[in-house]
């Protein structure tokens, strides 16, 4: 039968604690009704001691640990200055904080040389992205100047190329043409001249000095012609072709000067814009450094971001530095903690083999050191990974942290309380069971002995469920027989006695003989006497 009740009912809580006192009663009762019994003979075989009467009982089965109140909720003050630095002053432990109050401070000395180095070098970036940009904006406009000179160049050449073809050569052609048919008319004029001169001459009507100017000026004539008709021809064959050339091979050339121009003004362009980019890089860099330190100059001072109590944080394993004034912190380690104490939980320790038993819902009752009372508690939380902070001492414990949320905080409670929990598990009823005193166990075989007359006989039994003082018995044992309460070493002796040798029998067992004459089945069952330390 389930023992889980709501896990906020403070009238389940009462009921829980009313529920142990009953059992501690009945537990009383029970031990009341032992059988003091000594025999009026001694010997040899005779058995002197406590008997308890096994009967059907109601079996509580708790989960029982030693733990620690801590805050369901808290605020971790955390270093978040970068390096190793100097703790200049911190809040004492135990004292109440209001929102706001300074906490811890941190030496900045270093912190502000830098800013102060980087503020220089913001300077100096903002300078040099200043200068890069105007660089490139006299580059652009250079470049934009060069581009519209060799545009206007080119423009030029192919007006010029123009003009020759469709002007000037054809000027030049028609006049070297008309010189030519002049100094012919010219000629022929002369030979006119002169045939004339010379029909006068022989009539004496002129002197020969006429027929020789005559003859002086068709000679003359006839030069010009010569020099007319070798100017066109040389206009026609050479200087036309010439001209011709000269004028495509310079646009030619300006084209080339154009596109060498738009070339150089990419590259220009390029370069100054890389260098602007590599200046606000570098300007964005420095700002984030400068910005950075800035943050970490407000991070050496830690305020208090909401009330609370403060508590120290554990230090780092290995460094055996207390946390105070002048002593060394590093970035990321926990300071402080602010627990909120109006809401506390208790933290158990439970070992791996009673773990496996507990489930989130469980109630639970706590008892505090210093509390009236116990207090109702419901199991939130189980560790799903085993505490490894006494692992250097004992590398083979395996414990896991439990979480009980108290059902109501008593005031002026305080983190670090040590607290007893109990886990309620399950509730058997009417079973067999005994006293964790009547039950011998070595390895894996557990014993009772039952009162036979004046002496004791030992029952091999299969243990079930334990508590902190009973043990359910699945098998070997009935209602209505008496079982010795041993002392130390006694149930060892008496098997012994007994002709039970419980090497023996664990290697009869090993090899699938478990019965022969005399011994009882031995059953595997867990050791009762580690378990109920715990339980």
């Amino acid at each position: 039968m389930s023992l889980v009740s709501h896990p906020n009912s403070v009238v389940s809580s009462r009921k829980w604690v009313v529920r142990v006192v009953v059992t501690a009663l009945a537990l009383g009762a029970l031990i009341a009704g032992y059988v003091f019994w000594r025999p009026g003979k001694a010997g040899p075989n005779v058995v002197a001691g406590k008997f308890f009467p096994v009967q059907p009982v109601d079996l509580d089965v708790k989960v029982k640990k030693d733990g620690e109140l801590q805050a369901v909720n808290n605020i971790d003050v955390v270093c978040m200055v970068e390096g190793l630095n100097t703790l200049v002053q911190v809040v004492k432990e135990g004292a109440f904080v209001k929102k706001g109050e300074v906490l811890v401070q941190i030496d900045s000395s270093l912190i502000r040389q830098k800013i102060d180095d980087t503020s220089i070098d913001l300077q100096k970036a903002q300078a040099d992205l200043e200068t890069s940009k105007q660089l490139k904006e006299i580059q652009d406009s250079q470049n934009d100047a060069n581009l519209k000179a060799a545009a206007v160049s080119l423009e030029l050449a192919k007006i010029a190329q123009r003009q020759y073809i469709d002007g000037l050569y054809p000027q030049q052609l028609a006049d070297d043409s008309t010189a030519v048919k002049m100094a012919e008319i010219t000629l022929k004029n002369k030979k006119d001249d002169l045939s004339q001169t010379q029909g006068l001459f022989a009539k004496g009507f002129v002197t020969a000095a006429d027929v020789k100017a005559a003859e002086l000026s068709v000679t003359t004539c006839d030069n010009d012609l010569s020099k007319a008709k070798t100017a066109l021809d040389v206009l026609t064959r050479f200087s036309h072709e010439m001209d011709l050339r000269g004028k495509e091979s310079y646009t030619v050339q300006c084209e080339q000067a154009m596109e060498r121009t738009k070339k150089e003004n990419a590259i220009n362009h390029r370069q100054k814009q890389v260098d602007l980019d590599t200046k606000e890089e570098a300007l964005r860099v420095v700002k984030r450094k400068f910005e950075h330190l800035k943050e970490q100059l407000a991070a050496c001072t830690i305020a208090a971001p909401a009330d609370g109590l403060v508590v120290y944080a554990p230090t780092p394993s290995g460094s055996g530095q207390p946390l105070e004034q002048g002593a060394q912190v590093r970035e990321r380690q926990p300071l402080l903690r602010l627990p909120d104490t109006t809401s506390m939980k208790a933290v158990l320790r439970v070992n791996e083999s009673q773990v496996t038993h507990l489930r989130p819902g469980q109630r639970a009752v706590v008892s505090i050191t210093g509390v009236m009372g116990p207090v109702g508690a419901t199991l939130d939380k189980i560790s799903p990974v085993a505490d490894s902070s006494q692992r250097w001492w004992n590398p083979d414990l395996r414990e896991y942290p439990v979480e009980l949320t108290l059902d109501d905080t008593p005031p002026n409670l305080k983190p670090g309380i040590s607290v007893k929990g109990e886990v309620y598990v399950d509730r058997l009823s009417d079973v067999v069971a005994v006293p964790l005193a009547a039950l011998y166990t070595e390895k894996s075989s557990s014993y009772v002995f039952i009162r036979n007359g004046e002496d004791v006989r030992p029952a091999a039994v299969k243990v079930g469920e334990t508590n902190e003082t009973l043990a359910q018995l699945i098998d070997g044992l009935a209602a209505g027989e008496q079982v010795l309460l041993l002392e130390a070493g006694q149930g060892r002796d008496l098997l012994e006695k007994a002709g039970i040798h419980l090497e023996e029998a664990s290697e009869h067992k090993r090899h699938g003989d478990e019965k022969r004459p005399g011994v009882a089945a031995v059953t595997k069952t867990p050791d009762v006497r580690t378990a109920s330390v715990d339980r």
